[in-house]
């Protein structure tokens, strides 16, 4: 995720400060960028460059500024509004696919505001199918219907959710409150209907790569693994495929992971990583001067995802072993 803070006044600044020292180091942030003053410019140049822009000032100069540019709630970026005191932040666009109310609790949390959450599904205990999606990285189609799926949830009524059983690990309390479940090993996606309304959630391929020093520990593995999952906030069965690099393909401990997650280990020659050019892979000097490369988590997990296909957990270490996940936005 690509993040730009908006300020106006030193107070304002004070505040994106705050968020900029934590954010950089979260792993799911790959790029978060300050802006102070210029807020008309700069949503111009940037909303289509962010996947979240947070607004530290008015209401009104936010909404007026983003207005020329607001086209869809599957496309735009998660808009995120905080006063210049730090009290609120508030989630104003893109609250479900784009993932703002999400993070107006993480960036609350951060500043020690309260969040302000207004999309009805939330504020009645439901969780909309668009949040669904989001969440599990997924794509959708048939996308006029959610208006028709969300609405149901609102008015209390069950909504029918088909699945096949490998993705059951979506079945959490809230949507079982939300859906009747009804388990179908026929399908290879994810279905929900009320009316004759009908949409599809398609999940998008996970890949997540592994680096780690020689003769590394299986529970040192698997603990990354496992950490890297609940940043993500997925279980290890919603994790497609592992990736590493070929001098990493007899690593024991990662094998043994492999093997007790019955997971598939993709292996990637030297050559194709070293050849391999991404603006967002980050540089390891311990790995280059090794090996002749930048890294090997974040390239192998790419190129096993193929073409359109991005960094979602940039390169992590823990404890001698290095995570990092893309997945594949066709």
């Amino acid at each position: 995720m690509k993040i730009a803070i908006i300020s106006i006044t030193e107070q304002g600044q004070l505040i994106s400060d705050k968020l900029y020292s934590n954010l950089k180091n979260n792993p799911l942030i790959l790029h978060v960028q300050q802006y102070h003053k210029n807020v008309k410019k700069t949503i111009k140049n940037i909303f289509n460059e962010y996947d979240c822009i947070i607004g530290i000032m008015a209401s009104g100069i936010m909404i007026r500024s983003i207005a020329p540019y607001v086209n869809s709630k599957l496309s735009d970026p998660a808009i995120l509004l905080v006063d210049d005191n730090g009290n609120f932040v508030i989630s104003l666009l893109s609250g479900h696919f784009g993932g703002a109310n999400n993070l107006t609790h993480k960036i609350a949390d951060i500043i020690d505001a309260t969040p302000v959450i207004t999309t009805s599904t939330d504020i009645n205990n439901k969780i909309g199918i668009d949040s669904i999606a989001k969440h599990y990285y997924c794509n959708l189609e048939n996308t006029g219907n959610i208006k028709f799926i969300n609405r149901a949830l609102v008015d209390d009524r069950k909504v029918e959710l088909y699945l096949p059983s490998k993705f059951s690990f979506i079945l959490t309390d809230s949507v079982r409150y939300s859906y009747n479940i009804h388990i179908d090993n026929t399908l290879e996606m994810i279905v929900s209907e009320i009316d004759g309304h009908k949409v599809i959630l398609k999940p998008r391929r996970l890949v997540m790569g592994i680096g780690a020093r020689k003769n590394i520990a299986t529970s040192k593995v698997e603990h990354a693994v496992l950490e890297a999952c609940k940043i993500l906030e997925v279980p290890v069965d919603r994790i497609d495929l592992f990736a590493t690099a070929d001098v990493k393909a007899k690593e024991q401990g990662i094998l043994d992971v492999m093997s007790k997650y019955d997971k598939i280990l993709e292996i990637v020659e030297m050559s194709d990583i070293k050849n391999y050019e991404n603006n967002d892979i980050s540089k390891s000097d311990f790995v280059m001067k090794q090996f002749g490369v930048k890294g090997v988590c974040e390239p192998a997990c790419l190129i096993v995802n193929g073409d359109n296909s991005e960094l979602i957990f940039k390169k992590t270490a823990y404890n001698g072993v290095t995570i990092a996940v893309s997945v594949n936005n066709n």
